[in-house]
């Protein structure tokens, strides 16, 4: 094993729906034992560093159930849960107005490469979208938690190594990795049709 890019998922539930939200890390995973082991550190360090930024942009009604991860590309790729406690809820207050609508992350790789990466992130409460619009408050709660989407990870064992948010491309081949610089806020709410139903 050496540098590789890993898939981590975060998984939701919110209005008696389930979600799921996918970021990618890569990290050099030569002194773990295999990849499962590589990809537990990751969600683990993930939950240590994240899950307060995570809880700060999501409604009340959102619980953050596991985080799951493997590594891609590579052999021996089995994947490493880890179960929440609790599990946690998020902290933003309000009435989740509808499943369907919520705030979209858009990821922007360092040298303004073409690659964009996108985050929909479940539920946003009617406090926090007013007209159509997403309110300034939310607005000034992303970009004090926004870290979490560009901040590097420290693993534990496997000599300690530092794992970077990228945004990954399967295609065209082979596939790429480029390093998340920025991420901002979209203007607009986004619109998951597939979840378009109410409450």
């Amino acid at each position: 094993m050496a540098t590789h890019t890993y898939r981590l998922i975060a998984s939701y539930t919110f209005a008696g729906q389930f979600g799921q939200n996918i970021l990618h890390y890569q990290f050099d995973d030569a002194s773990y034992a295999d990849t499962q082991a590589a990809a537990l550190a990751l969600c683990n360090a993930f939950d240590s560093a994240n899950t307060a930024h995570l809880q700060a942009l999501l409604c009340t009604h959102v619980t953050i159930n596991s985080y799951k991860s493997r590594g891609l590309n590579i052999s021996g790729g089995f994947e490493a849960v880890k179960l929440l406690g609790g599990p946690p809820q998020g902290t933003r207050a309000g009435v989740l107005s509808n499943a369907a609508v919520g705030p979209c992350v858009v990821l922007l790789p360092t040298g303004n490469a073409k690659q964009r990466g996108r985050v929909f992130l479940p539920g946003l409460s009617d406090g926090d979208l007013i007209d159509g619009d997403i309110t300034a408050g939310y607005r000034t709660a992303f970009n004090t938690h926004k870290v979490m989407f560009t901040q590097t990870l420290t693993l534990s064992g496997g000599g300690s190594p530092t794992a970077t948010p990228v945004i990954y491309s399967r295609l065209p081949l082979p596939s790429t990795s480029r390093i998340v610089e920025y991420a901002i806020l979209s203007n607009l709410p986004a619109t998951l049709f597939r979840r378009q139903r109410p409450a």
